[in-house]
Order: structure tokens, then sequence, then C-alpha cells
């Protein structure tokens, strides 16, 4: 009796031991499914700004002379470009189970994918950032003058243009403190959460 009683526990404990360790990898990727959703809510509408922003602007040049018609849609087209190569690391991101992958390297590709979209972003920032004042302007002269041609005539336009410059320097300072503020929390825990499936990969 006493040996069937001891078999039963050893049955349980065979049975019980790998459900418990399923059960604790579940909410681990649980939590790191919550970082990822939240990340990813963050980025839909990171590109989705750029749309708000730039489909404006193509409207605009519909309805606007020859000159500021090519200015403008030349605008649209870096707006699109940016969110082209965004759009296209957006699409490596996975949520759903991968069995072909380990959990880490899902996240490790994850996490690769969402820092070449922010490091894009910033890449596109330093290109552009500093021709915002400039352009601006540009598009208000040549709503009033008609014609680069004209425009390009005015009386020190190119110091205008130049003192404009460093706009963009303000600009890329406060992209850059708005990406810290929105997404570096998610990443470190991300980070953190995939040191922890190594460490249990090592174990």
């Amino acid at each position: 009796m006493d040996l069937q009683q001891e078999w039963k526990n050893m049955s349980a404990e065979i049975l019980t031991a790998p459900q418990n360790e399923l059960i604790s990898k579940f909410k681990l990727d649980g939590q790191s499914k919550d970082l990822l959703q939240d990340l990813i809510f963050k980025l839909k509408w990171k590109l989705r700004w750029v749309r708000i922003i730039d489909l404006p602007i193509l409207a605009i040049a519909l309805f606007s002379d020859r000159d500021l018609k090519i200015l403008l849609i030349g605008v649209f087209a870096l707006y699109e470009v940016s969110r082209w190569f965004g759009a296209r690391e957006f699409q490596k991101i996975k949520t759903v189970v991968d069995y072909t992958c380990s959990t880490k390297e899902v996240l490790d590709n994850n996490l690769s994918a969402i820092t070449k979209i922010l490091a894009i972003e910033n890449i596109w920032g330093y290109i552009t950032a500093p021709l915002t004042g400039p352009i601006g302007f540009l598009c208000y002269k040549l709503t009033v003058h008609q014609s680069f041609a004209n425009v390009f005539e005015l009386p020190n336009i190119y110091l205008h243009l130049g003192l404009l410059i460093p706009l963009g320097i303000l600009v890329i300072v406060l992209g850059n403190l708005m990406n810290r503020s929105i997404f570096k929390r998610q990443i470190e825990n991300l980070k953190v959460k995939i040191s922890e499936f190594s460490d249990d990969v090592t174990t």
C-alpha cells in the first residue's frame, strides 16, 4: 500500500512539474507581449502622425502654383520615404507564437526592428530638421512672389534662409527628448526581459 501511494506521488510530481514550468513561461511571455503591444501602439501612432502631417501638405500642393507645388510635393515625398522605411521595419515585429524561433530570438528580432525604426527617424530628422525653417520661409515667399526666380532675387534672401537653419537644432533636441520619454523605459524593460530568457537558457 505504501509503495502504491509512493508511486502515485511520483506520478503527480512528474505531471505537475512540466505544467508549472509552462505556466511560468506563459506568464513571462505575457509580460513580454504587453511590452511589445505598448511599443507597437506607440510606433503605429508615430507612423500615423507622418500621414497626418504630410497629407495636408499634399492637399495644399495640388492647389498651389507650379514652383510652390514642386516644393511641397518634395516635402511630401521626403515624409513618405521616411514612413516607408519605418513601415518596412515595423512589418518585422512579431506578436504571435513562432514555433521556428525561441522566445528570446523573437524578442531580440523585435527589439532590433524597433531600434531601427527609431534610428531611421533620427537619421531623417538630422537630415531634414535643419531644412524646416528655410522650407517654411520659402513656402511663404512663394505664395507672395509666385516663383523661385522672384524669391531668390529678393535682397538678403540667402542670409534669411541661413539664419533659419539653427531652428532645426531645436527640432532635433525636442524630437530626441520626446522619443526618450515615450520609448526609453519600455525598451529597457524589453532588454531586461531578453536577459531573463538568456539566464534561463544558461541555467
